[in-house]
């Protein structure tokens, strides 16, 4: 029955990009309650992906802010910004949005397995300084 949760668990807080780790992290400091090394390694990759997606984000916003001025590249980053971020490929879903939605299935899929899924940095990371 715990690795059945286990496994929810990990799929809800990769699909709610770590928001339901950190509930879930202060549910069980509050009930004192051990976790898996499974569940702690897929915990902590959802909150270390969702801040790894948020500084790509911020670092593509800056990066784009500061190219779009000038005068020969301004046009070509703005148009590529329209392919990659804003034409529809499939439904609704842009290049960008298209790439995290395979990734949350890739790490959903995974989970459900019950196998750690890997992601080069991140990963290493938590297998380093978590011992899991």
């Amino acid at each position: 029955m715990d690795k059945i949760i286990d496994r929810i668990v990990s799929i809800m807080s990769y699909c709610s990009f770590g928001f339901f780790s950190i509930i879930w992290l202060i549910y069980v400091n509050l009930a004192k309650k051990p976790m898996s090394s499974f569940l702690v390694f897929n915990l902590y990759q959802a909150i270390f992906i969702s801040i790894a997606l948020a500084i790509i984000s911020l670092v593509y916003n800056i990066a784009y802010g500061f190219m779009s001025v000038v005068p020969f590249l301004g046009n070509v980053v703005k148009i590529a910004d329209i392919y990659i971020n804003r034409t529809p490929i499939y439904f609704t879903y842009s290049i960008s949005s298209l790439l995290v939605m395979l990734l949350l299935m890739y790490l959903s899929i995974m989970s459900v397995l019950g196998k750690r899924p890997y992601i080069p940095l991140i990963s290493k990371m938590i297998r380093m300084n978590f011992g899991v």
